[in-house]
């Protein structure tokens, strides 16, 4: 839904993207994401294509569902997605950007195709990791993530993009500082506003005393837990009487109030593209920490 896009757009980015989802291109036009162009396609099929991007910088995102904690089915090897990181960094590989980022969940770092293609671009470009916490940087969500930056030996093999990103540290938000102003609407009466009408939430009391993932009532206070698709995991509002809307996971996550989906899309696809999301607030801090490491280069 554009999370790690719209940060980078903010900063005067022109983006091309790339998506499985076929409500991706729709949501950049509606936002109005101007001198950005994405398009529904497969990483696989990118891949085959073996596109010149000729781009300062590559981001992405592979799927992480082959290493998700909470996909207790079918994992590593055994899952459709597990050679997607493979493609990601073959279209770095095959492009050789200055800058190239990778988003994913934590486990990622030690499986073997991070590994493998780590050591190939150690020849190319000096590569830092770290796992980061979208709440250190603005979001209400502790959502923590595993960001891998390569810089091409080129610039120069000395600049620590982390120390870089420190200077926008920003970690004082709450759940109830992002969703408090929509406590005087109705549902449906904002953009997004609106939640499924569960009538089952008391059926589940025993998840929400035990704090399992995603079975949680938000504190007002305090950020977020990181949590998936709700429609899943009933995570609910802090006053517990309902599960959370759309707009107000959209505003923890750090979307403002007028970046909205199109019409026809249901519950369970906003929800899921959301849970799926980079925060644009920390999108926006890489940006900006990136513009630095690129402006004696470009």
């Amino acid at each position: 839904m554009g999370g790690r896009s719209y940060g980078f757009y903010k900063d005067g980015f022109n983006v091309t993207g790339y998506d499985v989802s076929k409500y991706s291109p729709g949501i950049f036009i509606k936002n109005r994401i101007h001198g950005s162009n994405i398009y529904e396609s497969k990483i696989f099929d990118l891949e085959k294509r073996i596109l010149d991007f000729n781009s300062d910088i590559i981001i992405g995102g592979p799927p992480c569902k082959p290493w998700s904690s909470v996909n207790v089915t079918r994992r590593g090897r055994s899952h459709p997605d597990y050679g997607l990181v493979d493609s990601y960094f073959y279209t770095v590989y095959r492009n050789r950007p200055p800058v190239f980022l990778m988003e994913n969940v934590p486990p990622v770092g030690n499986s073997e195709p991070y590994n493998r293609w780590f050591n190939v671009l150690l020849k190319t470009y000096d590569i830092q990791k770290k796992i980061c916490s979208y709440n250190d940087f603005g979001a209400a969500s502790k959502r923590k993530r595993l960001i891998t930056i390569g810089l091409n030996r080129v610039i120069n093999d000395r600049n620590d993009f982390f120390s870089i990103l420190n200077d926008y540290k920003k970690n004082d938000n709450t759940v109830w500082k992002e969703i408090g102003h929509l406590r005087k609407y109705g549902k449906g009466e904002f953009p997004d506003h609106v939640w499924p009408n569960l009538k089952t939430i008391h059926k589940y009391k025993k998840y929400y005393e035990t704090g399992k993932y995603g079975w949680y009532i938000l504190k007002r206070d305090e950020p977020a837990p990181s949590f998936g698709n709700v429609m899943k995991t009933y995570t609910l509002h802090p006053d517990g009487h309902r599960a959370i809307s759309v707009r107000e996971v959209m505003s923890i996550m750090g979307f403002p109030d007028n970046y909205t989906f199109p019409e026809g899309i249901g519950h369970t696809v906003k929800y899921q593209m959301i849970a799926d999301v980079v925060s644009p607030i920390f999108s926006y801090a890489c940006a900006r920490a990136m513009k630095k490491m690129l402006k004696h280069y470009v």
